[in-house]
């Protein structure tokens, strides 16, 4: 099965993306599986001569992250359940990003094998996204309709939010492709039809009221105004700027704290409870600043704010809830909820080089601005936008299902490429 023999993997993305909108609606945590099935026919697809530093450096860095597992505090089964019973997972985290970056190797390098446009294919992956976010602004307009819909499958005080949530980030990841297609279109159309992409995205993200993803929009389209900016580098600018933001994370982020109570900005609360956060988990880089603490440690930092007695009084000076206990509450929930300082405090530098180096073979690896042309480079833009958002305030550096994310809507970016007749 290949390119050459008629059909194309294109379809197999096509048929991938007729399942985003039920996997989002469910919390999007089914987008690695969803990875994982399009990554099976892929390997029949694959150039495997074509892998070069890229593919090694990503896979470096993942080995690396699965080996810190040996000195984590956190070490869980590497399976579980019965494959039979349908409640098998994989525990590992390990295990899981190692196989996330090789089925997101296999699904990116397929895409690049497509030969030639492929207008159908792109449209049922645009009707699909558009559809995704119709169906989010919806659930806005209507919350108590959409919760109520979801109470028989999930907890509508709980974690059915949560899942709507899940789910508009999702589509934030996927806007850009919106915008990008829409660049395709003769002015003034495109003009017309990029911005209703992105006024879409906009009024989803208030009605819903995800924080994270409405500021993904405000760096969308900083990193959209980037690229025009700078023709010929602006890709190369902002992956540098990710790189910048990793490796200053450990410095920069420890007084975001200090900085927002006594300047008493207007943050909400789930902000104030991450910034806290980024202090424990910055005094923990300086606890093992070479190897980091290994692969989900923060899970067991268990500090609450009596421990922290400079952390507690700003928390108590942050907020007007004075018949609340802080002292009795975690500093750090789960993770740290900012990727860079994760990578810091559980990889180490080492983890953080490695990083770095994939960013910068990856800058070095784009194609020339004249071969990508605008719709795809605002879409890759608008992805780096949209994604740096979550990478700093939402989810664990190890959450599969965001990777997974990423890499089918980069897997749509290269679709779009290929609009264009390769020679």
């Amino acid at each position: 099965m290949s390119e050459s023999r008629g059909f194309s993997y294109a379809i197999v993305l096509a048929a991938a993306f007729l399942l985003w909108i039920p996997v989002a609606l469910f919390g999007a945590g089914g987008y690695s599986a969803l990875l994982a099935l399009a990554a099976i026919p892929a390997i029949f697809f694959v150039r495997y001569r074509s892998f070069g530093w890229l593919s090694a450096a990503i896979l470096a860095l993942v080995v690396w992250a699965a080996i810190s597992t040996l000195w984590s505090a956190e070490s869980d089964a590497i399976v579980s359940g019965d494959l039979a019973e349908g409640n098998f997972g994989v525990n590992a985290a390990g295990l899981r990003i190692v196989l996330t970056a090789l089925a997101s190797l296999l699904v990116i390098g397929a895409g690049l094998r497509i030969r030639g446009p492929n207008r159908i294919a792109l449209g049922v992956i645009l009707l699909v996204i558009t559809l995704h976010g119709i169906s989010m602004l919806l659930m806005g307009i209507f919350p108590d309709t959409a919760l109520g819909l979801y109470a028989p499958f999930s907890d509508p005080v709980r974690e059915a939010p949560q899942n709507i949530l899940r789910s508009t980030n999702a589509f934030s990841l996927a806007v850009p492709v919106l915008i990008g297609a829409a660049w395709m279109l003769p002015s003034p159309w495109r003009f017309l039809a990029s911005g209703s992409a992105f006024l879409l995205g906009v009024m989803t993200f208030l009605l819903v009221r995800s924080d994270v993803a409405l500021l993904g929009s405000i760096l969308v389209l900083l990193a959209i105004g980037t690229v025009f900016l700078f023709r010929q580098n602006g890709l190369r600018i902002l992956l540098g700027v990710v790189g910048a933001a990793i490796i200053a994370a450990p410095v920069i982020l420890p007084a975001a704290a200090p900085v927002a109570v006594r300047n008493e900005l207007p943050l909400p609360s789930s902000t104030k409870s991450r910034i806290f956060a980024w202090s424990l988990a910055a005094k923990k880089v300086h606890e093992r600043p070479f190897v980091g603490h290994g692969i989900e440690a923060s899970k067991e930092w268990r500090e609450t704010f009596a421990d922290e007695p400079e952390l507690l009084a700003l928390m108590r000076q942050s907020t007007d809830l004075t018949d609340i206990p802080w002292e009795k509450y975690r500093i750090l929930p789960g993770h740290p909820h900012n990727m860079g300082l994760q990578l810091w405090a559980e990889t180490g530098l080492v983890g953080v080089i490695l990083a770095c180096t994939v960013l910068l073979l990856l800058a070095l690896a784009l194609p020339p601005p004249s071969s990508l042309g605008m719709p795809v480079t605002i879409a890759a833009a608008g992805l780096i936008g949209a994604g740096f958002s979550l990478f700093s305030l939402s989810y664990s550096l190890w959450n599969e299902a965001f990777w997974a994310t990423v890499v089918l809507v980069a897997a749509a970016i290269v679709l779009l490429y290929r609009q264009k007749p390769q020679a």
